[in-house]
């Protein structure tokens, strides 16, 4: 691993090595993340394994990439320990939509899977939210629908021993962008947060933007609601684990796990860029002043200020 990330970090460092990542990326969905692909992952695995006695649903959020679904179901569908798999659809287009069920059929999906459609476009924050309370198992792992998690992590998972309540557990790497192996195994609460982001770490690591994560239910969907309907997409990963630190909870980090992190021209930062970063800088500044959740931010944020 440690190889595995100085070739990434160079390739990182200029515009050759950022092609070939690229490219490492395209052929890696091309190749393993294809509908055809998944659907023969699937026939393969399908009652080769026993179930696990740690089970945990699996929630994607969904909005206009019906032709890529396969992406992110990639080694969720055959893995023992994930019970079920919720993807909620925030008000895509009806062909969009269309295809998202037609891409589950044709990969023998559909009835693995629960689809739930939302006409209304609500954004990133609350389908996520849905998907977890539609969700019956008591842990969550949430994921962007542009993602797709490494078997590593699935296993790593199903291994984790006395998980608390009051914790999200993180990947350590957001292959290939995001390296949070600098934190080691460390539990993040909003002190160490506020600390972190005085010495630079947070901004350098950016843990604090990942969602890509095992998430307690119950104590998730009731942080999350108090939140409120914020209909922005800007920066909601980022919302969230700052109310959910607020509150006096916790983040983890698994070492040695991963997800590959895509960047395209759909993803929700792409689209609120400005806001944002506008909306993370606002947040850093309050961590490093130590500033907590409150209700005054929180109108600000339902004014969209």
């Amino acid at each position: 691993m440690t190889i595995i990330k100085a070739l990434v970090k160079r390739c990182s460092a200029s515009r050759t090595g950022r092609r070939l990542l690229s490219g490492g990326i395209w052929i890696y969905d091309r190749l393993l993340c294809s509908p055809a692909a998944v659907s023969r992952q699937i026939k393969k695995r399908v009652g080769s394994q026993k179930k696990q006695k740690f089970q945990f649903s699996v929630g994607i959020a969904h909005y206009n990439r019906g032709g890529s679904i396969s992406r992110p179901l990639r080694n969720l569908l055959n893995h023992p320990s994930v019970g079920e798999i919720v993807i909620v659809d925030d008000g895509s287009s009806e062909g969009e939509f269309a295809l998202l069920k037609s891409e589950l059929e044709n990969m023998g999906a559909s009835s693995r899977v629960k689809l739930f459609r939302r006409e209304e476009n609500l954004g990133a924050m609350l389908t996520k939210l849905e998907c977890v309370e539609r969700c019956y198992l008591d842990w969550v792992l949430v994921l962007d629908s542009d993602n797709t998690v490494f078997r590593s992590y699935l296993d790593a998972l199903s291994s984790q021993q006395e998980l608390c309540e009051d914790t999200i557990y993180c990947a350590s790497w957001a292959f290939p962008c995001f390296s949070f192996h600098e934190l080691g195994r460390r539990v993040i609460d909003f002190e160490a947060a506020s600390d972190l982001t005085r010495s630079g770490a947070l901004r350098r690591v950016y843990i604090i933007n990942d969602g890509n994560y095992l998430v307690p239910r119950k104590e998730y969907v009731d942080r999350v609601t108090e939140i409120g309907s914020i209909k922005s997409h800007a920066a909601d990963v980022m919302l969230v684990n700052y109310r959910w630190l607020s509150a006096g909870n916790k983040l983890e980090m698994i070492p040695s796990t991963s997800y590959l992190h895509r960047v395209e021209e759909s993803s929700f930062w792409e689209n609120t860029r400005e806001k944002s970063r506008s909306r993370v800088l606002d947040l850093f500044g309050r961590f490093e002043a130590g500033l907590r959740w409150d209700e005054a931010y929180k109108a600000s944020l339902l004014k969209g200020l």
